[in-house]
């Protein structure tokens, strides 16, 4: 079918408006979807100035959002289809998140975010949805396939979003994209930039001389909007580094004495529902012990609550940020036998049911939550072969993966990734 440079008035709908450019239909494989990064975060950032421009508050950028988008974009992009998701199958996705109305922008053909936007924009329906002051959050999806090579979806959401904390060590940059923390052999370490497609930029030493003591991931403990880390020290000190948000570290600050005698610290997750932060400490005889985050860089409770015990059976836990798509943060655990275990929280300060997820992970070297890395708006989990390969298994958003693909090499070289 020969390129039409104009929207079709057939495919716009009001409450859930579609545009489309018809190309020639090409044998272009189906890829995985973006958003909140890459193109996808141009049409964010495109969209928002339309608003401004129109004397209306910004539209804010959430997962829930993004995740429900990126699906329904892969579904066009993958079924060759053209057509809009049902409010009902908005809502089963993105009510648990607080958004308790939707409304939805489709469009295919158009080669950049700009020109999507600018055919939007020149459509009553489409710019109708962009510019209803009623709507308070925006995701955007954007994938590939045959028919119409690109497809974009925009979700429109009303009412306050449920803050949820992402797995792995966040974005440590300022850009958005979910980053990777390393420590090198010779002491340094290192962040390596997400670019939200599976893929990073130039490493930046954030500590040269960091030493050879294990890092943890904290996530947003300080409350400041950055991403922050942890290291116990030989004398049992916990020292707080937080991040600045560029790729650097502010000087350390002690937050507790006493942490030497601990297997492993897991940080980063909500366990007690209150949006904060929290640190779970694993004991050697195999106890889990929570101290609970205060959102200012310190602890609500200096008490610690045993939350587990059994768990020295276990070779890691890491914490993967909300797997499940209920809002609530998860943990997966690597059994001696080499199975894959999920154990998500109730948001309330306990368990949810346990489920093995995978098996054959025991030949991995490092395995860890690693936040959105391929930017399609659901938490994914990294592993690392034993011959240094670094392998992405994207998270389903629903407790569950898709197949691993490799996006790196020669990481054998690092004592510590995560």
């Amino acid at each position: 079918m020969a390129p039409s440079p104009e929207p079709r008035p057939g495919f716009l709908r009001r409450a859930a408006a579609a545009i489309v450019l018809l190309l020639a239909a090409t044998a272009l494989v189906p890829a995985p979807a973006s958003a909140a990064g890459g193109v996808a975060g141009d049409v964010f950032t495109l969209t928002n100035a339309q608003r401004t421009q129109a004397g209306l508050p910004a539209l804010v950028s959430d997962p829930a959002l993004d995740a429900a988008a990126a699906e329904w974009a892969r579904q066009l992009a993958s079924s060759c289809t053209f057509e809009h998701s049902t409010a009902a199958w908005r809502s089963s996705r993105v009510a648990a998140s607080g958004w308790v109305a939707t409304g939805e922008n489709i469009a295919a053909g158009q080669p950049d975010a700009n020109s999507v936007v600018t055919a939007w924009m020149n459509s009553a329906g489409h710019r109708a949805n962009i510019l209803d002051g009623r709507y308070t959050g925006l995701g955007v999806g954007y994938a590939t396939g045959t028919c119409y090579r690109t497809y974009w979806v925009q979700i429109f959401g009303i009412g306050s979003p449920v803050k949820r904390l992402p797995g792995g060590a966040g974005d440590l940059t300022g850009d958005r994209n979910a980053d990777i923390v390393a420590r090198t052999s010779s002491g340094a370490l290192m962040i390596y930039p997400g670019n939200g497609s599976a893929g990073f930029g130039a490493a930046l030493t954030a500590a040269p001389a960091w030493g050879d003591r294990p890092f943890t991931t904290l996530g947003d403990f300080t409350g400041d909007g950055n991403a922050d880390i942890a290291r116990v020290e030989s004398d049992g000190r916990l020292m707080l580094y937080p991040g600045n948000g560029r790729g650097g570290l502010a000087s350390p600050t002690p937050i507790g004495n006493g942490w030497g005698g601990f297997a492993q610290l897991i940080g980063g997750i909500d366990f007690n529902g209150d949006r904060k932060t929290d640190l779970i400490a694993r004991t050697a005889a195999g106890d889990l012990l929570l101290y609970t985050g205060d959102g200012q860089g310190g602890w609500s409770n200096w008490a610690a609550t045993r939350i587990g015990n059994g768990w020295n059976t276990l070779s890691w836990i890491s914490h993967v940020g909300d797997f499940t798509g209920d809002s609530r943060g998860d943990l997966v655990a690597l059994a001696a036998d080499g199975r894959l275990w999920l154990y998500p929280t109730n948001g309330q300060g306990s368990w949810g049911s346990p489920m093995q997820i995978g098996y054959g992970w025991g030949s991995f070297t490092a395995i860890f939550g690693g936040g959105d890395v391929d930017g399609d708006g659901a938490q994914d989990i990294i592993a690392r072969s034993g011959t240094g390969d670094l392998l992405l298994y994207p998270g389903n958003g629903r407790g569950g993966f898709l197949s691993g693909r490799v996006i790196g090499a020669g990481w054998n070289v690092m004592s510590q990734i995560g």
